[in-house]
């Protein structure tokens, strides 16, 4: 089959992984598959651009030449990460007024073939990767996301591979929730300029009862620090080929750092309080993320009034209903002792994260099941 046709067959699927080529320039596109076929990828070739709206949120990358990224423009797409404009070197410059405008880094060929190669090698990585990835947000502060993204960590650490990863640089550190801070291992700091290939962190970072985790700390990094999409992808690549479940604690601000783990998440949960004020910060949350991932959905934390009922939580905010998180006390008291959440076995969180994880294994089979073979 000509490997400039063979991504049309598919044109309607979006596959882990995926990269959407749209380029008309047949040396620019002779070029593009010559590297990916160095790396293993086997590109969705798009001979229409407005072909590209279906793939637009859920390619891993994107890839356009000058003429194809000014239609995009004109297709009122939202924002994007991993979007390029591929030129040659004579029309890089041009390239530049076009890349303004999309919010896309331009690319020139072929002296930026290398940087290309080491770019789609992470995208081959990550969907070679096995594990998966959960990402937790709150909707506003106090409401128990990393209180249930530990929770997570400590249900599904009994039965796989976990790692816990600190995205919120105001947590205060998941190592004092989880009675880690004294545990000895790699905390944020050591990776502050991760890039690219990491190796296997297991055995580098603290672990706490089969669980690797990665916290921020306090007062070892510059204010204001927080990790950029460029080393929480690299540490998120590392884990998903490490591990078999990485759950990843995100702050409230969505950065593109939040967005890009979010995009790759098979199941992302905002915690929303069931009050009207819950409802409109969660609804701030979601207006952030420009493009809503189809796999995100709602924990709603209920107090003692139980002010709304959740289901009217879900619609308000404008997301699916993945459960109730109930008001525990015992939960803080726990937190004050050092007792990490979700270690005792009969409790409401632990019994929620039970059905968070049986949500995503039985959505992962559904996706497997619809996945083209051969």
């Amino acid at each position: 089959m000509d490997p400039r046709t063979s991504g049309q067959a598919n044109a309607s699927v979006t596959v882990p992984g995926t990269v959407a080529v749209v380029i008309a320039d047949s040396e620019l596109l002779d070029q593009v598959l010559s590297i990916t076929a160095v790396v293993g990828i086997e590109p969705v070739v798009l001979g229409d651009v407005g072909l590209l709206r279906q793939h637009w949120t859920s390619a891993a990358t994107v890839l356009l030449d000058i003429d194809q990224g000014a239609r995009v423009v004109n297709l009122g797409l939202p924002p994007r990460t991993h979007a390029y404009l591929v030129s040659d070197e004579k029309t890089s410059h041009q390239a530049q007024q076009v890349s303004m405008r999309l919010g896309a880094a331009v690319v020139a060929l072929p002296s930026s073939a290398s940087w290309l190669s080491d770019t789609l090698s992470n995208v081959a990585l990550a969907d070679r990767g096995t594990g998966r990835l959960v990402c937790v947000v709150g909707g506003s502060g106090g409401v128990g996301a990393s209180t249930l993204a530990a929770g997570l960590a400590f249900v599904a650490a009994r039965t796989q591979s976990t790692m816990l990863v600190d995205a919120d640089p105001l947590s205060g550190g998941l190592d004092l929730l989880l009675g880690a801070e004294r545990t000895p291992g790699w905390r944020w700091p050591r990776l502050a300029n991760a890039r690219g290939h990491l190796g296997d962190l297991s055995g580098q970072l603290p672990s706490v009862d089969g669980i690797d985790l990665l916290s921020m700390t306090r007062c070892e990094s510059p204010p204001g620090w927080t990790a950029q999409s460029e080393q929480l992808n690299a540490v998120l690549l590392s884990a998903i080929r490490s591990h078999e479940l990485t759950v990843v604690d995100l702050p409230r601000t969505i950065g593109g750092a939040a967005r890009e783990a979010l995009r790759r998440a098979e199941l992302g949960v905002l915690v929303v309080r069931d009050d009207i004020r819950g409802v409109a910060a969660g609804r701030e949350i979601v207006r952030q993320l420009e493009a809503v991932p189809e796999r995100l959905g709602v924990i709603v934390r209920q107090g003692r009034s139980r002010l709304l009922q959740p289901h009217l939580v879900a619609s308000g905010v404008g997301l699916r209903l993945l459960g109730s998180l109930i008001e525990d006390p015992t939960l803080a008291l726990a937190a004050e002792r050092g007792d990490p959440p979700g270690r005792s076995g009969r409790s409401s969180l632990s019994r929620l994260c039970r059905q968070l994880l049986e949500h995503l294994q039985l959505e992962n089979t559904a996706n497997d099941e619809l996945r083209p073979r051969g």
